[in-house]
């Protein structure tokens, strides 16, 4: 066996020990591992095993993140879905109330710029709440073929897809996902990542 085939073994091994010249050996020996198929010696440490799956899922999920730009457009292409759905629900409320009455007819034009905010936010706030929960993906994500996941790499709850789209609303937080890692704000706070989907 190869020294990485070993400390598969070693590395989630209650006899374990650190030398600051070798790295990981058995602290039985004190030597390195050499044992061919199986150690005599292995003893499992099952929260050792649980620490390095987690690291090399959270390694995993951070080799598949979404790229800055990827993230960037994924912005840009959802605002302009937002705009069109928001545009034809206007026009269609507006019909609607025009039906309903007349003297009500001009209520879209005349909003101030707080209504014009609620509207933006509720429709936002669906908009990313029923595509991200039903299938993990916005119009964008599904363009740029990209996913919401939890940081596991699973689907996300419906809890944590609410939570995430109301953080989109905090002020700057489309510029939040620009750092080194292209992790937002909404991303952090709800424990959700954009990966790329194979």
């Amino acid at each position: 066996m190869t020294r990485e085939e070993h400390l598969k073994f070693c590395k989630i091994c209650n006899n374990q020990k650190f030398d600051s010249q070798k790295g990981i050996i058995c602290g039985l020996r004190n030597s390195i591992a050499d044992f061919e198929d199986t150690c005599e010696s292995f003893d499992e440490n099952t929260q050792l095993k649980e620490k390095l799956l987690a690291k090399n899922s959270e390694n995993e999920l951070s080799n598949q993140t979404a790229s800055q730009g990827t993230r960037f457009a994924n912005y840009l292409l959802d605002r302009i879905f937002i705009l069109i759905i928001s545009f034809f629900l206007g026009f269609i409320l507006t019909l609607l109330l025009t039906i309903i009455s007349p003297n009500s007819a001009g209520y879209f034009e005349q909003m101030g710029k707080l209504e014009e905010f609620v509207w933006g936010f509720i429709i936002g706030m669906f908009y990313y709440s029923f595509f991200e929960a039903l299938t993990g993906r916005s119009i964008a994500k599904f363009i740029t073929g990209t996913k919401v996941v939890d940081e596991n790499g699973n689907k996300p709850t419906f809890d944590a897809i609410l939570l995430r789209s109301l953080c989109r609303y905090i002020p700057f937080n489309a510029f939040s996902f620009l750092g080194s890692d292209a992790v937002g704000w909404h991303d952090s706070f709800s424990k959700t990542r954009v990966i790329k989907v194979k």
